[in-house]
Protein backbone atom coordinates (compact mmCIF):
# COMPACT_ATOMS: atom_id res chain seq x y z
CA UNK A 1 0.00 0.00 0.00
CA UNK A 2 1.53 3.47 -0.59
CA UNK A 3 2.05 5.66 2.09
CA UNK A 4 0.84 9.31 1.74
CA UNK A 5 3.60 10.30 4.67
CA UNK A 6 6.55 8.25 3.05
CA UNK A 7 5.75 10.42 0.16
CA UNK A 8 5.42 13.68 1.74
CA UNK A 9 8.89 13.03 3.63
CA UNK A 10 10.63 12.50 0.56
CA UNK A 11 9.22 15.63 -0.82
CA UNK A 12 10.11 17.44 2.07
CA UNK A 13 13.83 16.37 2.57
CA UNK A 14 15.15 15.75 -1.30
CA UNK A 15 12.60 18.13 -2.69
CA UNK A 16 12.71 20.27 0.03
CA UNK A 17 9.43 21.13 -0.23
CA UNK A 18 7.57 21.68 2.97
CA UNK A 19 4.45 23.97 2.25
CA UNK A 20 1.52 24.72 -0.48
CA UNK A 21 -0.81 27.15 -0.42
CA UNK A 22 -2.67 26.47 -3.10
CA UNK A 23 -3.18 23.93 -6.18
CA UNK A 24 -4.73 23.89 -9.25
CA UNK A 25 -5.66 20.19 -10.92
CA UNK A 26 -5.19 20.13 -14.85
CA UNK A 27 -7.49 18.89 -16.83
CA UNK A 28 -6.78 17.09 -20.41
CA UNK A 29 -5.47 19.78 -22.33
CA UNK A 30 -4.75 22.64 -20.11
CA UNK A 31 -1.24 22.81 -18.98
CA UNK A 32 -1.39 25.84 -20.43
CA UNK A 33 -3.80 27.23 -18.78
CA UNK A 34 -2.49 26.90 -15.35
CA UNK A 35 -0.97 30.45 -14.00
CA UNK A 36 3.25 30.99 -14.75
CA UNK A 37 5.12 29.44 -11.12
CA UNK A 38 8.62 30.54 -10.76
CA UNK A 39 11.60 28.58 -9.38
CA UNK A 40 9.94 25.26 -10.45
CA UNK A 41 10.46 21.85 -8.90
CA UNK A 42 9.13 19.03 -11.21
CA UNK A 43 8.24 15.51 -9.47
CA UNK A 44 7.09 13.03 -11.46
CA UNK A 45 4.79 10.44 -10.01
CA UNK A 46 6.85 7.46 -10.71
CA UNK A 47 9.91 9.24 -8.83
CA UNK A 48 7.43 8.92 -5.61
CA UNK A 49 6.24 5.62 -5.83
CA UNK A 50 3.04 7.11 -7.06
CA UNK A 51 1.11 5.81 -10.06
CA UNK A 52 2.29 7.06 -13.82
CA UNK A 53 -0.99 8.42 -15.67
CA UNK A 54 -2.28 6.31 -18.43
CA UNK A 55 -4.06 8.86 -20.32
CA UNK A 56 -3.02 11.27 -23.15
CA UNK A 57 -2.68 15.20 -21.87
CA UNK A 58 -1.80 14.13 -18.30
CA UNK A 59 1.57 14.79 -17.50
CA UNK A 60 1.82 12.12 -14.12
CA UNK A 61 3.74 14.83 -12.31
CA UNK A 62 3.57 17.71 -9.82
CA UNK A 63 5.00 20.62 -10.65
CA UNK A 64 5.90 22.75 -7.43
CA UNK A 65 6.90 26.82 -7.54
CA UNK A 66 6.59 30.02 -6.19
CA UNK A 67 3.73 32.48 -7.25
CA UNK A 68 4.60 36.20 -5.71
CA UNK A 69 5.03 35.13 -1.92
CA UNK A 70 3.32 32.01 -2.23
CA UNK A 71 3.61 28.19 -3.26
CA UNK A 72 1.61 26.49 -5.63
CA UNK A 73 1.53 23.60 -7.22
CA UNK A 74 0.31 21.91 -10.34
CA UNK A 75 -1.21 17.99 -10.12
CA UNK A 76 -2.08 15.54 -12.64
CA UNK A 77 -5.14 14.13 -12.18
CA UNK A 78 -5.14 10.03 -11.62
CA UNK A 79 -8.72 9.03 -13.15
CA UNK A 80 -10.96 6.32 -11.63
CA UNK A 81 -11.29 4.88 -14.80
CA UNK A 82 -7.57 3.83 -14.96
CA UNK A 83 -7.27 1.38 -11.72
CA UNK A 84 -10.59 1.36 -10.25
CA UNK A 85 -8.72 1.98 -7.29
CA UNK A 86 -10.59 5.29 -5.46
CA UNK A 87 -7.21 5.18 -2.68
CA UNK A 88 -5.29 6.26 -6.14
CA UNK A 89 -7.51 8.90 -7.22
CA UNK A 90 -7.81 10.25 -3.63
CA UNK A 91 -3.87 9.80 -3.41
CA UNK A 92 -2.29 13.23 -5.00
CA UNK A 93 -5.09 15.14 -2.77
CA UNK A 94 -3.97 13.73 0.40
CA UNK A 95 -0.12 14.51 -0.21
CA UNK A 96 -1.00 18.39 -0.96
CA UNK A 97 -3.43 18.40 1.76
CA UNK A 98 -0.62 17.00 4.36
CA UNK A 99 1.74 19.84 2.78
CA UNK A 100 -1.07 22.50 3.62
CA UNK A 101 -3.04 22.86 0.98
CA UNK A 102 -6.10 25.29 1.82
CA UNK A 103 -6.90 26.38 -2.13
CA UNK A 104 -7.67 24.22 -5.10
CA UNK A 105 -9.00 24.68 -8.61
CA UNK A 106 -10.21 21.79 -10.84
CA UNK A 107 -9.70 22.22 -14.01
CA UNK A 108 -11.68 19.97 -16.23
CA UNK A 109 -12.23 19.29 -20.21
CA UNK A 110 -15.60 18.28 -20.56
CA UNK A 111 -18.57 17.99 -22.60
CA UNK A 112 -21.22 20.89 -23.31
CA UNK A 113 -24.57 19.24 -22.43
CA UNK A 114 -26.71 22.83 -22.09
CA UNK A 115 -27.51 23.02 -25.50
CA UNK A 116 -26.95 27.11 -25.95
CA UNK A 117 -23.08 26.08 -24.99
CA UNK A 118 -19.90 26.16 -27.89
CA UNK A 119 -16.65 24.37 -28.22
CA UNK A 120 -14.54 26.48 -26.17
CA UNK A 121 -17.09 28.13 -23.72
CA UNK A 122 -15.89 28.61 -19.93
CA UNK A 123 -18.28 27.79 -17.38
CA UNK A 124 -17.67 28.30 -13.59
CA UNK A 125 -18.95 25.42 -11.90
CA UNK A 126 -21.32 26.09 -8.76
CA UNK A 127 -22.54 22.58 -8.49
CA UNK A 128 -22.42 18.96 -9.47
CA UNK A 129 -24.74 15.48 -10.01
CA UNK A 130 -22.54 12.80 -9.35
CA UNK A 131 -24.55 9.70 -11.01
CA UNK A 132 -20.87 7.79 -11.51
CA UNK A 133 -22.15 4.94 -9.06
CA UNK A 134 -19.10 5.78 -7.10
CA UNK A 135 -18.08 7.94 -4.31
CA UNK A 136 -14.40 8.19 -3.45
CA UNK A 137 -14.66 8.73 0.48
CA UNK A 138 -16.35 5.04 0.80
CA UNK A 139 -13.81 2.93 2.64
CA UNK A 140 -12.39 5.77 4.22
CA UNK A 141 -11.67 5.13 8.08
CA UNK A 142 -12.93 6.67 9.86
CA UNK A 143 -16.06 7.60 8.56
CA UNK A 144 -16.39 11.06 7.98
CA UNK A 145 -20.01 12.31 6.49
CA UNK A 146 -18.83 14.95 4.42
CA UNK A 147 -21.34 18.17 3.61
CA UNK A 148 -21.79 18.68 0.21
CA UNK A 149 -24.02 22.49 0.10
CA UNK A 150 -22.05 24.73 -1.89
CA UNK A 151 -19.23 22.78 -2.40
CA UNK A 152 -18.02 25.07 -4.73
CA UNK A 153 -16.98 28.05 -2.80
CA UNK A 154 -19.72 30.78 -3.63
CA UNK A 155 -16.93 34.10 -3.03
CA UNK A 156 -14.46 32.73 -5.37
CA UNK A 157 -17.51 31.82 -8.26
CA UNK A 158 -18.53 35.60 -7.40
CA UNK A 159 -15.06 37.20 -7.62
CA UNK A 160 -14.73 35.15 -10.71
CA UNK A 161 -17.25 36.55 -12.34
CA UNK A 162 -16.30 39.76 -12.01
CA UNK A 163 -13.12 39.02 -12.81
CA UNK A 164 -14.61 38.07 -16.55
CA UNK A 165 -16.36 41.16 -16.31
CA UNK A 166 -13.42 43.34 -15.99
CA UNK A 167 -11.20 41.48 -18.14
CA UNK A 168 -13.81 40.73 -20.85
CA UNK A 169 -13.79 37.41 -20.78
CA UNK A 170 -17.39 35.66 -21.32
CA UNK A 171 -17.83 32.98 -18.78
CA UNK A 172 -20.77 30.87 -18.15
CA UNK A 173 -22.10 29.34 -14.41
CA UNK A 174 -23.63 25.97 -14.42
CA UNK A 175 -24.49 22.66 -12.64
CA UNK A 176 -21.45 19.61 -14.03
CA UNK A 177 -22.47 16.04 -14.28
CA UNK A 178 -20.46 13.06 -13.65
CA UNK A 179 -20.35 9.63 -14.82
CA UNK A 180 -17.54 7.01 -14.16
CA UNK A 181 -16.48 6.38 -18.02
CA UNK A 182 -14.24 5.90 -19.73
CA UNK A 183 -16.66 5.66 -22.32
CA UNK A 184 -18.65 8.58 -23.86
CA UNK A 185 -21.96 9.05 -22.74
CA UNK A 186 -25.17 7.42 -24.46
CA UNK A 187 -27.69 9.56 -26.00
CA UNK A 188 -30.09 8.46 -23.45
CA UNK A 189 -27.66 9.23 -20.69
CA UNK A 190 -27.25 13.05 -21.69
CA UNK A 191 -30.83 13.63 -22.03
CA UNK A 192 -31.35 12.36 -18.49
CA UNK A 193 -27.92 14.54 -17.67
CA UNK A 194 -29.91 17.50 -19.34
CA UNK A 195 -33.47 16.76 -17.78
CA UNK A 196 -31.62 16.48 -14.14
CA UNK A 197 -30.02 19.93 -14.25
CA UNK A 198 -26.54 19.21 -15.72
CA UNK A 199 -25.01 22.06 -18.05
CA UNK A 200 -21.05 20.15 -18.56
CA UNK A 201 -20.07 16.61 -18.11
CA UNK A 202 -16.86 14.70 -17.45
CA UNK A 203 -15.70 11.87 -15.77
CA UNK A 204 -13.79 12.94 -12.86
CA UNK A 205 -14.51 16.11 -11.09
CA UNK A 206 -16.95 15.34 -8.48
CA UNK A 207 -15.03 12.91 -7.25
CA UNK A 208 -11.92 15.74 -7.06
CA UNK A 209 -14.49 18.00 -5.36
CA UNK A 210 -15.57 15.54 -2.87
CA UNK A 211 -12.38 14.37 -1.52
CA UNK A 212 -11.34 18.20 -1.74
CA UNK A 213 -14.27 18.94 0.45
CA UNK A 214 -13.24 15.92 2.88
CA UNK A 215 -9.60 17.20 2.96
CA UNK A 216 -11.09 20.80 4.30
CA UNK A 217 -9.82 22.90 1.23
CA UNK A 218 -11.37 25.57 -0.56
CA UNK A 219 -12.92 25.08 -3.90
CA UNK A 220 -13.15 26.44 -7.03
CA UNK A 221 -14.27 24.34 -10.43
CA UNK A 222 -13.85 25.36 -14.42
CA UNK A 223 -15.22 23.38 -17.10
CA UNK A 224 -13.98 24.31 -20.70
CA UNK A 225 -16.44 22.60 -23.61
CA UNK A 226 -14.58 20.64 -25.68
CA UNK A 227 -17.37 18.84 -27.47
CA UNK A 228 -21.28 19.43 -27.91
CA UNK A 229 -23.38 16.32 -27.92
CA UNK A 230 -26.04 16.35 -31.19
CA UNK A 231 -28.37 13.27 -32.25
CA UNK A 232 -25.95 12.84 -35.57
CA UNK A 233 -23.37 11.19 -37.14
CA UNK A 234 -20.80 13.30 -34.92
CA UNK A 235 -21.67 11.24 -32.14
CA UNK A 236 -19.50 8.49 -32.92
CA UNK A 237 -16.70 10.61 -33.82
CA UNK A 238 -16.00 11.51 -30.51
CA UNK A 239 -12.71 10.89 -29.30
CA UNK A 240 -9.79 11.86 -26.93
CA UNK A 241 -7.03 13.88 -29.52
CA UNK A 242 -10.45 15.92 -30.53
CA UNK A 243 -10.86 16.88 -26.38
CA UNK A 244 -6.93 17.73 -26.53
CA UNK A 245 -6.92 20.26 -29.45
CA UNK A 246 -10.43 21.81 -28.30
CA UNK A 247 -8.95 22.22 -24.81
CA UNK A 248 -6.34 24.32 -25.65
CA UNK A 249 -8.83 26.83 -27.07
CA UNK A 250 -9.18 28.17 -23.83
CA UNK A 251 -6.04 28.45 -22.16
CA UNK A 252 -4.83 31.76 -22.62
CA UNK A 253 -8.59 32.89 -21.35
CA UNK A 254 -8.92 30.79 -18.45
CA UNK A 255 -4.95 31.66 -17.61
CA UNK A 256 -5.49 35.43 -17.30
CA UNK A 257 -9.01 34.25 -15.05
CA UNK A 258 -6.49 32.31 -12.54
CA UNK A 259 -3.69 34.82 -12.73
CA UNK A 260 -6.14 37.44 -11.52
CA UNK A 261 -7.71 35.47 -8.89
CA UNK A 262 -4.84 33.81 -6.94
CA UNK A 263 -3.45 37.19 -7.20
CA UNK A 264 -5.97 38.33 -4.71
Amino acid sequence: MISVEKIVNKINKKYNINKVDFAIVIGSGLMEAAVDLTDTVTIPYDKLGMPKSKVKGHSGKFVFGKFGDRMGVLVSRLHFYESGDMSKVRLPFEIIAKLGCKDIVLLTSSGGVNTSFAVGDIMVINDHINLSGYNPLVGINPIVFVPMAHAYDIEVIKRLKEIAKEEKIDIKEGVHFQFAGPSYETLSEIYVARKLGADSISMSTSYDCIISKYLQMRVCGIAVIVNTFEENDSMNKLNHEEVLENASKACKRIKILLTKLLQE
